[in-house]
């Protein structure tokens, strides 16, 4: 210190911030909020976590929240809306996949017939063929989700894409299937002539 300087000034301690009603709110209630998704819908899928963190995202994003007299209830709402959501997406895929099953398999038949098997065995070779020639991510998110049953999210997390990278990859590989298995109903004998 020099003679012109003088004594170090100092600094006023600086006002503690008071949280936002927002903030307020999802420290009191996420967890609350999460226990009540979980009871009423089970442990997911989706992960109860993530619906109340969608939920209050979707408060974060409205902006002004002077209107909403019972933010509780608007964040439990949202949550519920997210949940249903994803469960029809859910039936969704399932109802497709199970109607590509039953369009190419046909219905549950406990017969095996040779005529069947080699059917059966031909168009497991063309979904092998069309599968190795697609690019390895997609491949691989497909079986994750498809074959080995993980979530869309969770067969995402594994190949590090988004869920809706994830959800693009699975349409783009469930399309071109259906397109080889079609054009082989098409054409039956066009593969045993290659």
């Amino acid at each position: 210190m020099s003679i012109i300087e003088g004594p170090p000034r100092r600094r006023a301690a600086a006002k503690p911030r008071r949280p936002s009603a927002l903030e307020r709110l999802y420290r009191s209630y996420f967890k609350k909020l999460a226990a009540g998704i979980r009871a009423t819908y089970g442990s997911g899928p989706p992960d109860p976590e993530e619906v109340a963190q969608a939920a209050f995202a979707k408060l974060t994003d409205r902006g002004d929240l002077a209107d909403i007299r019972d933010l509780e209830g608007y964040v439990w709402v949202a949550a519920r809306n997210i949940i249903l959501t994803e469960k029809r997406r859910d039936a969704v895929e399932r109802g497709a996949a199970g109607e590509v099953e039953r369009r190419f398999f046909g219905e549950g038949c406990d017969v095996f017939d040779p005529e069947r098997v080699f059917t059966a065995r031909e168009h497991l070779d063309l979904v092998m063929e069309t599968l190795a020639a697609m690019p390895e991510r997609r491949r691989r998110i497909f079986m994750l989700h498809r074959v080995h049953g993980l979530t869309i999210e969770a067969a995402g997390r594994r190949c590090g894409v988004t869920r809706t990278a994830a959800i693009r990859h699975i349409a783009i590989a469930t399309r071109l299937i259906t397109e080889a298995l079609a054009e082989a109903q098409a054409f039956p004998g066009a593969r045993a002539a290659e």
